[in-house]
């Protein structure tokens, strides 16, 4: 039997489903699952100004969380990866965005600096904004939490951003960036994860005033990679570095696969994501 809760985390739902779990365990399992997502929500929420990204934000230096170092290591090694390009330090950018503004920031990733267990902010306009990825690694983090309480096998769904362990397969479908009854291709899901980044998803008027700064020419970016918090970057990556650009970076990456749609509405593939297209697993 096969137990599903959703609950609000992040500022929208999530989904998870536990596969093989009966009802009276599942429930107990649960309440566990969404306090661990509470508690993971207080590390990385932009907009709670009581979470520790908010503390970093206001003290400007910050004796920071395994958790918190984790996931910065790893967005700096993306920012890395694409010459500055993909950034977490532009929170302020992606503020103004979403007022309907327009602001520059001078700052770069280069101005968050990781000193031990110490984060630093060196700039005035760094900001750091981390939902190009946090929520792929609480993703990933549930599910290990998930397998850590005896469940084998189970499926997160954080808003478009898919993850299956175990067994399993889903089958997952990637939406037409501009008619949202269509789909562009399909692909089956096995102990790995697929995120999509979009212009459609949170724009201001048009699609080129999307929620996703720095956007170039693309208007869907889908990614299947061994884990969400990985594919969650990659696609927030690779949307900003536009199709001029994404073939290099992702020949930097081979065990990642991705698909995407351009304003134009042709399609890519990356990294042998076309047998995916037709319905082909991957597996870790």
């Amino acid at each position: 039997m096969d137990a599903t809760r959703t609950f609000a985390l992040l500022g929208g739902a999530v989904t998870v489903e536990l596969y093989d779990v009966e009802e009276p365990l599942a429930n107990l399992v649960f309440d566990e699952i969404v306090r661990e997502g509470l508690r993971l929500q207080r590390i990385f929420n932009l907009y709670d100004p009581e979470s520790e990204l908010s503390a970093l934000n206001r003290r400007r230096e910050l004796r920071a969380s395994p958790e918190l170092r984790l996931v910065l290591a790893e967005a700096l090694r993306f920012s890395r990866l694409t010459g500055g390009r993909y950034d977490v330090s532009k929170g302020r950018e992606f503020l103004a965005r979403k007022r309907g503004d327009e602001y520059t920031a001078g700052c770069t990733f280069e101005n968050v600096e990781v000193d031990g267990d110490i984060v630093r902010l060196t700039h005035p306009d760094a900001l750091v904004d981390m939902g190009s990825i946090a929520k792929g690694y609480i993703g990933d983090a549930l599910l290990a939490f998930i397998a850590a309480l005896g469940v084998e096998s189970a499926f997160v769904d954080a808003r478009g951003d898919l993850r299956v362990s175990g067994s399993r397969l889903e089958v997952v479908r990637i939406r037409h960036p501009r008619d949202p009854d269509a789909v562009t291709g399909s692909l089956l899901l096995e102990n790995a994860a697929v995120a999509t980044s979009g212009d459609y998803r949170q724009y201001v008027g048009s699609y080129d005033q999307s929620h996703i700064v720095g956007a170039r020419d693309f208007a869907s970016v889908s990614v299947v990679a061994p884990t969400l918090m990985e594919a969650d970057a990659v696609a927030s990556a690779v949307f900003v570095l536009g199709s001029r650009e994404a073939q290099a970076f992702l020949e930097k990456l081979p065990h990642v696969k991705a698909f995407a749609v351009d304003t134009a509405l042709r399609r890519h593939r990356y990294n042998g994501f076309g047998g995916l297209d037709e319905g082909e697993g991957l597996g870790t």
